[in-house]
């Protein structure tokens, strides 16, 4: 196991509490750290190193869940030397500032209209943003399914697709349109929307 340096233990002491997770059943790892913010999880005592991420981008404010719910993972936080808030998961983590910018087939983007709420989930089916692509034919129409408004996305498997079995298959795939839609493309010009952005990040890559 790689040795903790001081620089690392040290942050982490800043950052975080340790708590007894016996009672949760998990006697191999008795002990875990948790956020000062707000008690979201970071990690176990004994894997300090999983922690190193933070320190490399800078994030040592602020460090919490989006939505500040116990019991759940931290993922978002504050780099004040760059002044900005990122948003991560065990998938991806990101940066954003004053003047970032939210654009169509980001992670975090929310369709404004119902339009752009069509556009992202034929791109998200027909994974139109990908170099390869499995699936053709791919179109998306306006409809209403029992008694719900949202958007009817259609495709075929082409004869390439590894699994052979969907090979030449026709798949429709529903997504009712939200209850609220978001701001489309936009900009942070402060840094609460910077948050607001990290946040919706974060959501995007869970």
């Amino acid at each position: 196991m790689k040795k903790v340096t001081k620089k690392l233990q040290e942050f982490i002491d800043s950052i975080s509490n340790v708590v007894d997770t016996t009672k949760e059943g998990l006697e191999d790892v008795p002990q875990s750290y948790v956020s000062k913010i707000d008690g979201s999880y970071l990690t176990f005592v004994g894997l300090e190193n999983d922690l190193n991420y933070l320190l490399k981008n800078g994030i040592t404010e602020q460090i919490q869940n989006w939505n500040n719910e116990k019991g759940n993972s931290s993922n978002i936080g504050f780099n004040p030397t760059e002044k900005k808030w990122y948003g991560w998961s065990h998938r991806a983590i990101f940066g954003f500032g004053i003047g970032s910018e939210c654009k169509k087939g980001m992670c975090g983007f929310k369709a404004g209209t119902k339009s752009d709420f069509s556009e992202q989930q034929l791109r998200w089916y027909g994974d139109t943003d990908m170099d390869e692509t499995y699936k053709i034919n791919a179109t998306v129409k306006e409809i209403t399914k029992d008694g719900v408004e949202g958007v009817l996305v259609e495709y075929d498997y082409n004869d390439k697709v590894p699994n052979e079995a969907t090979r030449g298959t026709h798949r429709e795939e529903f997504e009712p349109y939200p209850k609220t839609f978001g701001k489309g493309e936009w900009t942070a010009k402060t840094l609460e929307e910077a948050k607001v952005m990290a946040i919706d990040f974060a959501k995007g890559v869970s």
